[in-house]
């Protein structure tokens, strides 16, 4: 008679290693891996500190065996979505964007620890190695299925299927993003028809534009004003949480210093919007200029920043404006902004409120 003992032990063995690769996600949403420890991940999975030590051998084997199982999960799942989607090139392309961005890999639990991993990624080879194999992988098939949309529409002359794929590759790191401060709260049906409106534009021969069913995301009603003193201490936490979006170390401290100096010497205007609570939810700040040619002031639209509560409610939209009509009573000939290549959502909504995007003219810079 065969003994059961050993196929038993076994599923023990391998429910509780899952149990803990759960855990590990939990924690690292919860506390980040810069204050992780075993004995937060143990209480997670609900198991003792020593069966971890049992499953893995160290702290260290247990995140790289949590990040690849990730990584795994996601490659596999868009190229098993791109696989079943039949032969249309159109319709591989849409089914490896509507993979990339399904709630089931997409859940904020599982962004939070890929973007945690990803910005540890710079300093650790092998973290390194686990996110870059993924990401040349999803990058070289996104490339691929880019060439066969140009090619079935006879483009290629005229199309670069590398500078298409980093932009939709760019337009689903901005949706990551955008899941990944706003949560649950995510609106993926409004997201569906950015993506949707966006091949559409650039693919015309393959997609069409989408029309919207049911209700589009109701705004959220606020109030702008143009920032005092009084609005520095706010302010300068959300210019904290603005700069540290574009990778520079938290610093509240400096962030109040700055504004408080740019608002006492009227360096700069800022506008700020406020919900019906009176919360702040984002700002823009702009700086005067001239422009010689024109004889004229320029507007200079520096920092545009919406907190996770007002995004995808029109809180954007609402600063944008506002800053037009302070460019007009300042009598500036036009409104001056840069942004990301890859910042698609951006580039979407300045393209609406009438703004052109420059290709006459090059940017340099000097570092100093």
């Amino acid at each position: 008679m065969n003994n059961p003992k050993p196929r038993k032990n076994q599923a023990l063995q391998m429910e509780r290693r899952r149990l803990l690769l759960e855990a590990t996600m939990d924690a690292i949403h919860e506390h980040g891996l810069g204050s992780l420890t075993v004995a937060k991940i143990a209480g997670k999975a609900d198991l003792s500190p020593g069966t971890i030590n049992f499953h893995f051998d160290s702290k260290h084997a247990l995140l790289l065996a949590t990040l690849t199982q990730i990584a795994e999960e996601f490659e596999e799942r868009i190229q098993g979505a791109v696989d079943e989607s039949g032969d249309d090139p159109a319709a591989r392309l849409l089914a490896l964007i509507d993979a990339s961005v399904d709630p089931e890999i997409t859940e904020p639990r599982k962004t939070s620890v890929w973007f945690a991993f990803s910005s540890e990624a710079r300093s650790r080879d092998d973290y390194q190695r686990i996110c870059g194999e993924r990401e040349r992988n999803i990058f070289a098939l996104t490339q691929r299925l880019c060439a066969d949309v140009i090619s079935a529409g006879d483009k290629s002359a005229e199309m670069d299927a590398r500078a298409m794929a980093n932009a939709v590759q760019g337009l689903i790191d901005a949706i990551w993003e955008e899941i990944l401060y706003q949560g649950h709260d995510y609106d993926r049906a409004e997201a569906r028809h950015m993506y949707l409106s966006f091949l559409a534009s650039v693919f015309p021969w393959a997609y069409q534009h989408p029309r919207r069913s049911g209700k589009k995301a109701q705004a959220t009603p606020v109030k702008i004003f143009e920032a005092g003193l009084a609005d520095v201490k706010e302010l300068a936490r959300l210019f904290d949480l603005y700069r540290q979006f574009y990778e520079e170390p938290a610093d509240e401290k400096l962030a109040r210093r700055f504004m408080r100096q740019n608002l006492e010497k009227g360096r700069s205007t800022v506008y700020v919007a406020r919900d019906d609570s009176g919360e702040m939810l984002g700002f823009v700040q702009l700086y005067a200029s001239w422009c010689s040619v024109a004889a004229a002031p320029v507007c200079i639209l520096y920092d545009l920043y919406v907190a996770s509560g007002g995004r995808q409610g029109g809180v954007g939209r609402a600063l944008m404006k506002r800053a037009e009509v302070h460019a007009r009573k300042m009598k500036a000939c036009r409104i001056d902004l840069e942004t990301a290549s890859d910042n698609i959502i951006g580039q979407a909504l300045y393209e609406d409120l009438g703004y052109e995007r420059e290709t006459h003219f090059y940017k340099y810079s000097l570092e100093l």
